[in-house]
């Protein structure tokens, strides 16, 4: 295959032709092939275009569903030479997951709380239930596999639950967040995140439960 040959056509090439021929390379490709290539667009995608909230929501429910459904769960026999592959549809899966938690962070951006904090806690429900549900397969299976930035999306999803919910329900849902955290060594720094969007009111409550649990937070 000459490289330089091809690249001599595509450049003849109209617009629409590229970009019909980049779609097409888009399909064909693994997962782990399109966060190499794309990731740029992906990462502008995610911090630039807008989103409808129904369309969010939507979209995170048949996430739920098809993940329930075992639509992404792919298992196969581990042996001492295969134990560290990793199949496309887990790839998939967390990749999805990122996807649909940056959808959920510009909910917050356009203010939309509510449909925010429901769908961030189906996403986050659903990460719960790796250990426990048919729903994504691989060995060593962990969030360390995750490609997302946790702490932009608990900070979105504080931050949402702060202007959405009721003090003892913001309690319950950053007190989550703050356990989850506690479990890794405090590495994603919730509490303080929490403390900075917190009302006096809603940091009362939590820090009342921090104290009564011994709740490590730093």
């Amino acid at each position: 295959m000459n490289k330089e040959a091809v690249f001599q056509i595509l450049k003849k090439q109209k617009k629409q032709t590229l970009l019909d021929t980049l779609e097409q390379s888009w399909e064909r490709m693994s997962t782990q092939q399109r966060q190499n290539v794309f990731d740029s667009f992906i990462q502008e995608a995610q911090n630039t275009i807008s989103v409808n909230a129904e369309d969010v929501r939507a979209a995170v429910r048949q996430f739920e569903k098809d993940s329930f459904a075992g639509l992404y769960y792919a298992p196969f026999d581990i042996n001492s030479k295969n134990f560290m592959d990793v199949p496309e549809e887990t790839d998939a899966w967390f990749a999805k997951l990122d996807e649909l938690f940056a959808e959920c962070v510009k909910l917050v951006k356009q203010k939309e709380y509510q449909v925010a904090v429901e769908t961030f806690d189906i996403l986050y429900e659903l990460t719960g239930c790796l250990w426990d549900d048919e729903i994504v397969f691989a060995d060593e299976l962990g969030m360390w596999m995750f490609p997302g930035d946790e702490k932009t999306y608990c900070k979105a999803y504080i931050r949402a639950a702060s202007k959405a919910c009721a003090p003892e329900d913001f309690q319950e849902k950053a007190l989550f967040r703050i356990v989850d955290d506690s479990h890794s060594s405090c590495c994603n720094k919730i509490y303080s995140l929490v403390k900075s969007v917190a009302t006096p009111e809603q940091m009362a409550l939590v820090d009342r439960e921090v104290q009564k649990r011994r709740l490590k937070t730093a």
